[in-house]
C-alpha cells in the first residue's frame, strides 16, 4: 500500500490531549486548521480561502514531545501520512481528514523557538 505523505501549515485550534493505553502506548491528538490566502484583484485586498481542519495523531515519543511543547493557537508545521476516517450510521456517513504525524514543529515564520532534548528513560 502506498501512503500519501502530506505537509500542512496551520494553527492548533484545540488543546493537545495525551492518552495512555493499557498496554503503555501513548498518543497525542490535536486539531489543526489551515487556510489558504489569496489576493483579490477586484478589491485589492488579501482574503482568506476555505478553512480545512485536520485531526492529527502523534504516537510514542512524538506524542510525549508534542504534549509538552505545542499549545492551542500556536502555528505549526505537521508532516505525516494522510488518512481519511469514515464514521457515522449508514446513510449518514461522514468523513474526516486525519494526519498520522511523523514530524511536528512550530512554524518559525511567526516566531522564534528553542530546542532541547527530553531526558532519556532507562539504561544509557
Amino acid at each position: 500500500m502506498n501512503d500519501i505523505q502530506i505537509t500542512i501549515n496551520g494553527h492548533v485550534v484545540a488543546a493537545p490531549r495525551l492518552y495512555t493505553f493499557s498496554d503503555g502506548s501513548r498518543v497525542t491528538s490535536l486539531r489543526v486548521c489551515t487556510t489558504s490566502r489569496y489576493f483579490d484583484k477586484r478589491t485589492s485586498e488579501w482574503r482568506d480561502g476555505e478553512k480545512i481542519f485536520f485531526a492529527v495523531r502523534c504516537w510514542r515519543a512524538l506524542a510525549d514531545n508534542v504534549a509538552q511543547s505545542i499549545r492551542m493557537g500556536q502555528p505549526v508545521v505537521v508532516h505525516g501520512r494522510l488518512r481519511i476516517r469514515e464514521f457515522g450510521p449508514e446513510g449518514e456517513r461522514r468523513f474526516m481528514a486525519e494526519v498520522e504525524a511523523t514530524s511536528v514543529g512550530h512554524d518559525l515564520r511567526w516566531g522564534i523557538g528553542t530546542f532541547s532534548k527530553p531526558p532519556r528513560l532507562g539504561p544509557a
